[in-house]
């Protein structure tokens, strides 16, 4: 049964088209054909239905085989090109391959038309084929894309042998930088150190490592200092090169909060610790010893001291860590300035041969917008560090004014004071001036810590400046409550 073939044929002569078509009978096809000779019936042609193979004549009147072989590369259609000609030199055949044709046949050796055809449909499949794979796979490709400048996470694709830098997602550029291109990963990543390797150090995987092979681990970056965990494997890229494909993301910040957990329990412990020694050094004395009455309370007071100073420590731990995750989700309401000032100062004026505590408030403050029960335990921390650091019997003033949107409260003591350097470092979590008379009184290092954390939380700033002629005053800026 004669194979179907849809042709084209560029002919003006009927004779050579009758034999064109009895060599493509006799060669065990059944040509469906259409003839012209002018480019404009071609061009009718093309559009008109799909073709398998053209074969044009060299020379025709009017027309030629380069000006149809410039036609079918106008309509992008890939389609064999044959020229069939009677009389061709070597040149104009040169000519005709290099437009773009892919044979040509001599009339008076028609018996390579058959076999020219059937070569080059082949190859024309192929090429086909090819094409369909090439768009299967940008489609593929420009999907993972989509997906890997979707993630916030460092995506790269790196030559094997070379680490010439292939792909960057769009979070690696924002990282890294957008010149990636023909760059080595480990200059581009690791401030252009000139030894191989990957964005995170990794060691070179074996020669014969296969795709399933993974590797995963943590490493600082040597350009950005940050520590990333990484994942990589060996793939094969779209041109069937060996390729290291790497994820990397950023742990920095579990890094950090790891370091501050093994610090935080490390301090706890620590502090925990002097208390707990104390009283347990003094309740084994009273155990083992007779002593008599004055004695006894003289002991007991100390394990009081340490009781409280333990109890503190513990309520200032748990308050930090329920602030951790009620950032943002604590009540907000309107907070008169006055009543926050008024209640804080009223469990220091007790006892009135201590410290003479007073408010300066005017009456006519707006009031502030946060959470009264934190905004409460600021003033008690305050306060308490106040009396606490100041001899007894000096004042404490307790005060308040308006600037702009935001309300200042100010906490005054006359206390021994803070030096300038240690200003700051006060509301670190732990941290305690190293200082006779500061270690004398004691303290957990979380008071301060806790204040900073609640004033954060409430958008607002705490500051100290140093009081003249001795002591300090706290600053606290919060932001006018407006309504809805």
């Amino acid at each position: 049964m004669a194979n179907p073939l849809n042709i084209l044929i560029v002919e003006d002569s009927e004779d050579d088209l009758f034999l064109l078509l009895h060599e493509l009978r006799k060669g065990g096809y059944a040509p469906d054909y259409v003839s012209v000779c002018t480019a404009d019936t071609m061009r009718s042609a093309l559009t008109e239905r799909q073709w398998d193979v053209i074969t044009s004549d060299y020379n025709m009147p009017g027309f030629n085989a380069l000006a149809a072989l410039k036609l079918l590369q106008e309509s992008g259609l890939d389609l064999p090109f044959i020229v069939v000609s009677g009389k061709i030199g070597e040149d104009q055949a040169v000519a005709a391959m290099k437009a773009g044709a892919h044979d040509y046949v001599m009339k008076q050796n028609l018996s390579r038309l058959v076999p020219a055809i059937e070569r080059e449909i082949r190859e024309a499949d192929e090429r086909r084929r090819r094409r369909e794979a090439e768009i299967a796979l940008n489609r593929q490709f420009a999907q993972f894309k989509t997906i890997f400048d979707a993630m916030n996470a460092v995506v790269y694709v790196a030559d094997w042998s070379s680490c010439e830098v292939l792909y960057m997602n769009q979070y690696a550029e924002a990282v890294f930088g957008a010149a990636w291109r023909e760059t080595d990963g480990y200059r581009l990543f690791r401030c252009g150190q000139d030894e191989s390797g990957t964005l995170c150090n990794s060691d070179q995987p074996p020669k014969d490592a296969q795709a399933q092979d993974v590797v995963t681990c943590e490493n600082l970056n040597g350009r950005n200092g940050r520590w990333y965990q990484w994942t990589e494997r060996p793939i094969e890229w779209t041109d069937g090169r060996r390729v290291r494909l790497q994820i990397a993301v950023d742990i920095t910040d579990i890094k950090e909060m790891e370091r501050l957990k093994d610090e935080m329990i490390s301090a706890v412990s620590h502090e925990m610790r002097t208390p707990l020694t104390a009283m347990l050094g003094f309740t084994e004395f009273l155990l083992e010893n007779d002593i008599d009455q004055q004695k006894m309370k003289g002991i007991l007071q100390t394990i009081h001291k340490e009781t409280e100073r333990l109890n503190e420590l513990i309520g200032n731990f748990l308050d930090m860590q329920r602030l951790k995750g009620q950032v943002g989700a604590g009540s907000v309401e309107k907070v008169s300035v006055a009543d926050l000032l008024q209640q804080g100062v009223k469990l220091f004026t007790i006892n009135r041969g201590m410290h003479r505590v007073t408010v300066d408030c005017p009456p006519d403050l707006p009031p502030v917008r946060g959470d009264s029960e934190k905004l409460h335990q600021v003033m008690i921390n305050l306060l308490s560090n106040a009396c606490k650091y100041s001899p007894p019997g000096s004042a404490v003033v307790v005060g308040a004014s308006r600037s702009e949107d935001r309300i200042i409260i100010t906490v005054m003591d006359e206390g021994i004071g803070i030096p300038a350097e240690m200003r700051e470092k006060v509301f670190e979590k732990f941290f305690r001036v190293d200082n006779s008379d500061r270690r004398m009184v004691g303290g957990t290092g979380l008071g301060l810590a806790l204040v900073k954390d609640i004033v954060d939380a409430h958008g607002g700033r705490i500051w100290i400046e140093p009081r003249a002629p001795k002591g300090s005053t706290f600053f606290i800026s919060l932001p006018i409550h407006r309504g809805e």
